[in-house]
């Protein structure tokens, strides 16, 4: 019953689309959404003269609700536009520079060189995250960050010194921090002083009781997800919730205030070697990504994820046309918004892989023989993506499902042998079990690919230590 409603309901939003959505790009769309790739898919569009136009797809619950402009998706790394946003103080500057005080308690000298351009600009030389990010819980892993872990992990910062891009999201969760240092202000008051300033009344960082009927259900390879709690500085870099009527509203004012967006060809863009959309076709600069599709057109665009959400916005500087593309599932929607933008644009068209079988054996209760599962799905050619298998860890991990997680640890070490991180996982796992001789062969071999990681040899202390009790 649920698969018809929501073919009904395909059917009854294709009718009412115009010539914005190519019939390639609605078949697509709703190719995904019928598989559950995409549960729900919500779009905006805004034209050249500031009108808009919304599309959506899908059911956003399991009580079939079809999503709305007003429909409410956590948006994760987009965020990071809003804080580089509010980020309007001497960008050239060092960061001890605002807060001698405050970096002079952390005592780390290799801070005293970065400035805040380079934060915003992740030129920086910082990692994604701090080799110290270790979450309690793996499904909801910003919940519990705080500015006092912010400053441990700063005072055993190590940088790299030769200022390429990488992004960071420890990187936006500093340049957030010092912005409140700096001005006296909370973030809270910073961002609300901001969204008023746009009038954008449905982005928040925290949804009320009252708005969760509208708050789309986070989802992933077909299961049920949690929602991401951005405590502390990490809301910073991924903490907003929005819906794609409030970021047209945010799209126009980028439009009307940010020089990025004006239609002369950006010069001076910071290269990211990220291939996705494309080789030697991104660039970053600002805040922003700047795909390159040909050599006449330009789009501003970011995305974002969480562990149940994807979401897209994207401005075409040549055609002056925007869009925001967001659904409640970890799928990247990216490409359909591009394809919006520029419409010979090719899209991805992702497919259920291995990790959706495993994860509906889980949630029927078969949990047993799931490396076997997986090795049985591949020998049949099944489509396989070992990120998905990597999230499935990560989500059974942090809701204490050792004996599932370990399992898929399992799977990870046999498609990755070469990541230092896949053996590191494997550790956590067999740590969780209480197999500590175990855990400290993985963890020694995580050890000796990235020495620099001194909380893994913490690790392999705490194990020997438990083996002697």
């Amino acid at each position: 019953m649920k698969y018809l409603i929501t073919l009904l309901l395909m059917v009854f939003t294709g009718s009412l689309l115009g010539q914005t959505l190519t019939n390639e790009l609605q078949q697509e769309i709703q190719r995904r959404v019928s598989l559950q790739i995409n549960p729900s898919i919500a779009i905006g569009v805004l034209l050249p003269d500031n009108t808009t136009q919304f599309y959506n797809f899908g059911s956003i619950n399991e009580s079939n609700k079809q999503p709305d402009s007003l429909t409410l998706y956590e948006i994760g790394s987009v965020t990071k536009t809003f804080t580089a946003t509010l980020t309007s103080i001497h960008l050239k500057d060092a960061l001890h520079t605002f807060l001698p005080e405050y970096f002079s308690k952390i005592k780390n000298p290799r801070l005293d060189s970065i400035a805040i351009f380079n934060i915003r600009n992740h030129t920086a030389g910082l990692p994604r995250l701090s080799n110290q990010f270790t979450p309690k819980n793996w499904s909801d892993p910003f919940h519990g960050y705080s500015n006092a872990i912010l400053e441990a992990e700063l005072r055993q910062l190590q940088t790299d010194t030769s200022y390429t891009w990488r992004y960071s999201n420890l990187g936006y969760s500093i340049l957030g921090r010092t912005l409140e240092l700096a001005t006296h202000k909370s973030y809270e008051t910073l961002m609300g002083n901001l969204l008023e300033t746009i009038g954008m009344k449905n982005t928040l960082l925290q949804v009320p009781q009252q708005q969760l009927d509208n708050f789309a259900q986070p989802t992933n390879i077909g299961t049920t997800n949690s929602h991401w709690h951005f405590t502390g500085p990490s809301r910073y870099a991924g903490g907003l919730v929005s819906n794609t009527q409030d970021l047209l509203l945010y799209l126009k004012y980028q439009k009307e205030t940010n020089p990025l967006f004006l239609p002369n060809l950006l010069n001076q863009l910071i290269p990211t070697g990220v291939p996705n959309l494309g080789k030697d076709k991104l660039f970053y600069k600002e805040g922003w990504f700047v795909l390159t599709p040909d050599e006449t057109t330009q789009i501003v665009l970011h995305n974002g994820g969480t562990g149940g959400y994807i979401s897209f916005i994207g401005f075409n500087k040549k055609t002056q046309v925007g869009v925001v593309v967001l659904s409640n599932s970890v799928t990247v929607v990216d490409d359909l918004g591009i394809a919006i933008l520029h419409p010979s644009f090719s899209l991805f068209h992702p497919e259920r892989t291995i990790a959706y079988e495993l994860a509906a054996a889980i949630d029927n209760g078969d949990t047993m023989e799931l490396f076997e599962k997986y090795n049985k799905f591949k020998k049949e050619n099944y489509p396989q993506n070992i990120i998905d298998i990597y999230w499935l860890e990560r989500f059974h991990f942090g809701k204490g499902n050792y004996r599932i997680s370990n399992q898929l640890s399992a799977i990870m070490m046999q498609e990755l042998p070469d990541d230092w991180e896949v053996y590191d996982i494997r550790g956590q796992n067999l740590e969780q079990l209480a197999k500590y001789d175990e855990a400290i062969t993985a963890y020694e071999k995580a050890y000796t690919m990235h020495s620099e990681n001194e909380v893994i040899k913490e690790k392999i202390k705490r194990c020997k230590a438990k083996l002697k009790q």
